[in-house]
């Protein structure tokens, strides 16, 4: 509290407090709107596309401008203005110029966030997302695990007649996404991650994380993939690095392997 007289409380003095006062409120509208989108970091959100440019596409969420990079977009989708999106929001930063919101619709979080939101019983904690692999607008891989005697983990993300995960595809602009059982044992794992081609046997070397696959000679093409996709993908959900070959004898046409196997999938935390 301030009792002003005379020549203390100036035209330049009453300025300098104006530009002050002003300067504090913008501080803490920054600090409040940083701390609203760190709590909610992880979350998805709806959101409204303002403009596209170099950086990528600005998102209005809940009257703050958010930034979809490029390598965030899904590459078979085309954004526009006033398009409504649902996105996540993956990273929150403090800059000196105010808080800068990062959201995604590529990233391996939206994924799970939208499984949550469709399966009840992922959401409740009955059913556990073990790994992610994904390849935005193209394909993912989804690892789940019961923790609870008696429940069928892959069918409750597919849902009756396949409900559930439709839904998700259908956010995801018809991403194929493949639900598998994971596995404490890394040779079962590996032969659930190359679904739908049937392995016939698993050989795992510890020392080079490296597991040597057999399927049936009519199923190679299948283990590995449209251009490797398959064999990609799981590597990426296991951890390991996959060799894929087929039972033909060396006479009937020789040993195949994938294309170098990618590298291990990073683990998405919990929810």
């Amino acid at each position: 509290e301030v009792t002003p007289t005379g020549s203390q409380f100036g035209r330049i003095a009453a300025q300098t407090a104006k530009q002050v006062v002003l300067q504090k409120l913008r501080d803490a509208e920054r600090r409040r709107v940083y701390e609203q989108f760190v709590e909610r970091q992880g979350e998805i959100l709806h959101g409204q596309v303002q403009r596209i440019d170099q950086a990528g596409a600005i998102i209005e969420l809940d009257k703050v401008e958010a930034l979809m990079p490029r390598s965030e977009w899904i590459p078979t989708e085309r954004y526009y203005p006033n398009q409504r999106l649902r996105v996540v929001v993956y990273e929150v930063h403090d800059t000196p110029k105010g808080p800068q919101v990062l959201v995604s619709r590529a990233h391996k979080l939206m994924l799970r966030r939208l499984l949550e939101q469709e399966v009840p019983e992922i959401f409740n904690g009955t059913v556990e997302i073990k790994a992610i692999a994904r390849e935005p607008g193209a394909r993912a891989k989804v690892a789940v695990a019961a923790r609870q005697e008696g429940v069928d983990p892959v069918g409750a993300c597919v849902g009756m007649r396949g409900v559930r995960i439709q839904n998700v595809v259908n956010e995801l602009s018809g991403e194929k996404i493949d639900v598998i059982q994971w596995a404490p044992d890394p040779a079962v794992f590996v032969a659930n991650a190359l679904s739908p081609a049937t392995v016939l046997s698993v050989d795992i070397a510890e020392e080079t994380k490296t597991a040597r696959v057999v399927v049936p000679e009519r199923q190679l093409s299948l283990a590995i993939g449209k251009e490797g996709q398959n064999a990609r993908l799981a590597a990426k959900l296991t951890g390991w690095r996959i060799d894929i070959r087929s039972d033909a004898p060396p006479a009937a046409g020789g040993a195949e392997s994938t294309p170098a196997a990618a590298a291990p999938a990073a683990r998405q935390p919990g929810p």
